[in-house]
């Protein structure tokens, strides 16, 4: 049994401020997980397409030197007929991987599988468990040589620069990473699972600016992390279940079906995010914005980790859209028996010029942050959780918290937030788009009051007693009020507990663009 994985990979895919390098990045990162690996196969093989990975089940390892049991969450796991063919294969993939892919790097583990008195499902995970994390903590650091002599520094990466593009020198892993065939792969493959996007005749991003950014104004990007909920334990339940030497071909297919499974539902449920988009396009306000170039780009997806940037007011509708669309596709998935998976999502709302790591980074943190609430609080469900970055970030996401949004009576802060109403919780989307609605909605009743909502915010800060003096001063008889019943009292108060029920809201009014009712308008 032979398991194959990465290490680093958010560095070299997220480490560089241009989308061409970080799309050029995933794109590597895929072609070495999967079609490197079916290339680098023996000929005796299952893999009936090695461009899109499909297996033929009817192939198995009785008849042929390798069969791939499966290819997904990051890891991919073979089967060879002995150890000097895996050997061989793992000698080819590799040569190819430092030959086509600099700066990546792959961990390979191999296992003895006796088939008729071994356990497939425990000898797979004491390998991904136990031996690729050995390896990727024992292994030897890579340690480029810098240069000798005279040479020039690559801006992105810091190594020696030995090619120019665009006329600036850069290094081999940057080459690597815009080229122009591999550029070529991802918008393929980008097109092939999410058609709506090339269907307009628009142009797919490839730099930051083509998100939105006119010029003279200051724009904001959204880079979106999402992640399932919970996949692990499913992978753990599936080899429970087959934890029998007679179970292994049972395994094999249970484990291939979830991963087929789940790759399908998250490829359509980004695919509604294009959709989604592709249908707001029609808005004249949008097309004239955004000149014929589409405002989002997938750039990791294929899996439920799944990460995409795209216009700044954009992010947090998206990210709804994504949640809910995964949730009904995992509903109408078998695997799933017909009950809807969950995942969590983080939106890092930065400035164009931010720098591109620590936004993901921070995505990142957003996104473990709405599943550390769904943990604490014990319920399950999609939850998301968001930032917006006007200036620079220092500190992780809870000292930032900690230093900005924590007053006197508690957090001014909502999020994260549980995508559903829910009877046990205020804290949800549904609740902050009421709050949200009273601000920026057509028929808001505080569209036209810019004035006091900069006036409440600051009164919010101060805590419930300044709030009831700003709605004395203003001769208000109470704040907006959201349909959920849960809680009571927070429209004389603002806050709910020690939580503020509106600071949320107010904050993301000038970055959020509600697509599903310019969609709605449109219909």
């Amino acid at each position: 049994v032979t398991a194959i994985d990465t290490t680093q990979i958010q560095g070299y895919v997220f480490g560089s401020n241009k989308l061409i390098e970080n799309i050029g990045g995933s794109e590597l990162v895929e072609m070495a997980t999967h079609r490197w690996v079916y290339e680098a196969l023996p000929p005796s093989n299952n893999v009936a397409d090695p461009a899109t990975g499909e297996l033929d089940d009817r192939l198995t390892i009785d008849n042929l030197d390798a069969e791939v049991i499966y290819a997904g969450g990051g890891n991919t796991v073979v089967l060879f007929k002995t150890i000097d063919l895996a050997r061989e294969f793992a000698g080819k993939l590799t040569r190819r991987v430092l030959s086509k892919a600099p700066g990546l790097e792959l961990v390979v583990a191999h296992r003895h599988l006796d088939w008729e008195t071994q356990s497939l499902a425990e000898v797979v995970g004491k390998m991904l468990g136990v031996d690729l994390a050995r390896k990727k903590q024992n292994r030897t650091p890579s340690l480029p040589l810098l240069g000798l002599g005279v040479t020039t520094p690559c801006n992105s990466t810091g190594l020696v620069a030995s090619q120019i593009v665009e006329r600036k020198p850069v290094s081999q892993e940057i080459y690597a990473k815009s080229g122009d065939q591999v550029q070529e792969q991802g918008r393929a493959r980008l097109l092939a699972k999410m058609p709506r996007a090339g269907q307009g005749g628009w142009q797919i991003p490839r730099d930051f600016d083509d998100l939105g950014r006119l010029k003279g104004e200051e724009s904001y990007i959204a880079v979106v992390h999402a992640d399932g909920n919970g996949m692990g334990r499913r992978v753990e339940s599936i080899a429970s279940r087959h934890g029998s030497p007679k179970q292994n071909r049972d395994y094999i297919m249970a484990i291939r079906n979830f991963s087929r499974s789940l790759e399908r539902a998250a490829t359509e449920a980004l695919e509604k995010v294009v959709d989604l988009m592709a249908d707001a396009y029609a808005d004249p306000d949008i097309a004239n914005h955004h000149r014929d170039k589409f405002p989002v780009r997938p750039i990791v997806f294929g899996g439920d980790d799944v990460t995409f940037v795209c216009h700044g007011s954009y992010g947090l509708p998206l990210a709804v859209c994504y949640l809910k669309a995964f949730e009904e596709a995992t509903k109408n998935e078998p695997t799933f028996g017909s009950k809807s998976a969950h995942a969590c999502a983080g939106v890092a709302i930065v400035k164009t010029r931010y720098p591109f790591a620590r936004a993901y980074r921070l995505s990142e943190q957003l996104c473990r942050s709405a599943k550390r609430m769904l943990k604490e609080d014990g319920v399950e469900g999609s939850a998301l959780d968001w930032h917006i970055a006007t200036s620079g970030v220092t500190g992780s996401l809870e000292e930032i918290r900690t230093r900005e949004y924590t007053v006197q009576q508690g957090s001014l802060q909502m999020r994260p937030v549980l995508l559903h109403q829910s009877a046990s919780i205020w804290r949800t989307w549904p609740t902050f788009k009421d709050i949200l609605d009273e601000f920026i909605g057509e028929n808001g009743k505080w569209l036209d009051r810019r004035n006091k909502v900069k006036a409440l915010r600051e009164a919010l800060r101060d805590g419930s007693v300044a709030v009831a003096d700003f709605l004395h001063t203003y001769q208000l008889d109470a704040l907006p009020k959201t349909n959920n019943r849960s809680i009571a009292g927070y429209e004389n108060t603002g806050w709910a507990g020690n939580r503020c029920v509106y600071f949320d809201a107010i904050e993301t009014m000038d970055l959020f663009t509600d697509l599903q009712q310019i969609v709605s308008n449109l219909e």
